[in-house]
């Protein structure tokens, strides 16, 4: 399916298309949302028929531009952006835009819904439970009692904003009282899961879906998660990514594929998880994922795309009735 023909034919379709690229926004990730959108435009502009930026906090400007175009490629990362509101605006009006749909994207912005929805569909994921549901360490979740060292986490932020890794019982509830107690619903403890970070990008082309490489991060000394800093190349250490080989990247893959269709997913969608143990332990799904030469989207497709390849064709593969 995604042969010269196909790309050739993606190519045509956003030559045609006005296209507005939305980006910024008011959450924690405005700043790497902006950086996306600054990668991005180049590429776009030479792509499409024309390319609108918006951000969406110029509401007005947002109102006026997304009557006026075909499409609207999304880069709003966290609240107000990838959590279902925007999705629910652009539905109201009928406008086609990147990404899955608000429920979709509702599931893979709460951490919390979306671990317990793949436990109940049987897939592994961290054992843990909301700050709220938590009492005296001594009645915790004893897999939270075992586990050594435990991740507090916000349910509801990207790009691994916030998370803190404590050692043992003690260091986790100290730290849990210091979350004000109107703050805390918004929390998860959960068990530490040892092992390189990974990851496996996934898009839809007509019927075909299209799968990338897992990929695996190596951490450098002294760190034990692949943070914020570490993605974005903000520190002098880096993490090595390498491709993942045999049965256990099949795996991983078939599971990608499952998941995408039973989560109703659409356009492109990167799924993480730790590699523990020959297995992969799952933590969230990224339904806007960052989209610049170098994101760990981009390394899941790059032994078959060149990034401007990949970004041809994911997109053009979502306007509707343009790409069979």
């Amino acid at each position: 399916m995604h042969n010269a023909t196909m790309l050739s034919t993606a190519r045509e379709v956003l030559s045609r298309t006005r296209l507005i690229l939305l980006a910024g926004g008011s959450s924690n990730e405005r700043e790497s949302s902006l950086s996306n959108r600054d990668a991005l435009l180049p590429y776009l502009q030479k792509l499409c028929r024309s390319v609108d930026v918006v951000d969406t906090n110029d509401v007005d400007h947002l109102i006026r531009a997304v009557r006026q175009c075909d499409f609207v490629l999304n880069i709003v990362y966290g609240a107000g952006g990838e959590d279902g509101t925007m999705q629910g605006f652009l539905d109201i009006l009928r406008v086609p835009y990147s990404g899955p749909s608000i429920l979709p994207s509702a599931i893979g912005m709460n951490k919390e819904i979306f671990v317990s929805l793949l436990r109940g569909l049987g897939y592994p994921v961290p054992h843990g439970c909301l700050v709220t549901a938590l009492g005296d360490p001594q009645s915790w979740p004893c897999e939270l009692q075992q586990s050594r060292v435990l991740v507090l986490k916000p349910i509801d932020e990207g790009n691994s904003l916030g998370i803190k890794i404590l050692d043992g019982q003690v260091a986790a509830a100290e730290a849990i009282t210091r979350i004000q107690s109107t703050d805390r619903s918004r929390w998860r403890l959960e068990e530490f899961i040892d092992g390189p970070f990974g990851t496996v990008g996934i898009f839809q082309v007509d019927q075909e879906l299209i799968i990338g490489d897992a990929v695996l991060f190596d951490l450098p000394d002294g760190w034990r998660f692949y943070d914020n800093r570490l993605k974005v190349k903000s520190v002098d250490e880096r993490a090595t990514p390498r491709i993942l080989h045999g049965l256990a990247a099949e795996r991983i893959r078939d599971d990608a594929l499952r998941l995408y269709r039973q989560l109703n997913c659409k356009g492109l969608v990167r799924f993480d998880f730790i590699y523990n143990d020959g297995a992969p332990v799952y933590l969230e799904a990224n339904t806007i994922p960052g989209l610049y030469p170098g994101s760990n989207a981009a390394l899941s497709f790059q032994s078959g795309f060149s990034f401007e390849d990949l970004l041809t064709l994911s997109t053009a593969a979502q306007i509707p009735g343009q790409l069979k």
